[in-house]
């Protein structure tokens, strides 16, 4: 007699990270209205149903991807001696601007926008004044939150040129006397 094959284990961790990345990309590209859970499950692997029983609802999804994607795209860990030209490179490049664009299109649905918030505050202005340290550590991680969010909006969502050479330089020169407390 034949044995019959062994059922295909799921592997939960690598199961949810895969959500948590597929939800990352459409929230980051579409927003949160128009990100569908059908869509992020297809783009997953897995049945829509798999969303629903790991995370419950689409603002539970959108507030766990967005937390996801500030860890997997962390600004902390980067060298305080050359932060701005760092982060200047970043910027420039399209390819990084996902988690801003993210915050940046949450603020289209009042829902979405309540968590951006606060995933903000917690997971991205907090740690970042603690990184920054004293003087004035919390108005200088929000200049620099603003900083960001305003160069990505403008220039890889409303500008029709590339960024410009000399506004790399800025951008830099600006990030880094924020982190240097001048």
């Amino acid at each position: 007699m034949e044995q019959s094959p062994e059922p295909k284990r799921r592997n939960a961790a690598a199961t949810r990270t895969r959500i948590l990345a597929a939800a990352f990309e459409a929230f980051a590209e579409h927003g949160y209205a128009k990100a569908g859970i059908r869509e992020i499950a297809k783009s997953a692997g897995v049945a829509s149903s798999l969303l629903v029983r790991y995370f419950g609802t689409k603002a539970a999804l959108f507030e766990e991807a967005l937390t996801h994607g500030i860890y997997a795209h962390s600004l902390f860990t980067q060298n305080r001696e050359n932060f701005g030209e760092q982060m200047a490179r970043m910027i420039a490049n399209t390819d990084d601007i996902k988690l801003t664009s993210m915050m940046v299109l949450a603020i289209a649905d009042p829902e979405s926008k309540a968590i951006a918030i606060k995933v903000s505050r917690r997971h991205v202005l907090e740690p970042l004044s603690e990184w920054l340290g004293p003087p004035r550590a919390y108005a200088r991680a929000q200049q620099m939150v603003t900083l960001f969010t305003g160069i990505v909006l403008q220039m890889h969502h409303l500008a029709d040129t590339p960024i410009q050479p000399e506004s790399i330089k800025w951008i830099a020169q600006t990030l880094q006397d924020i982190v240097d407390a001048r």
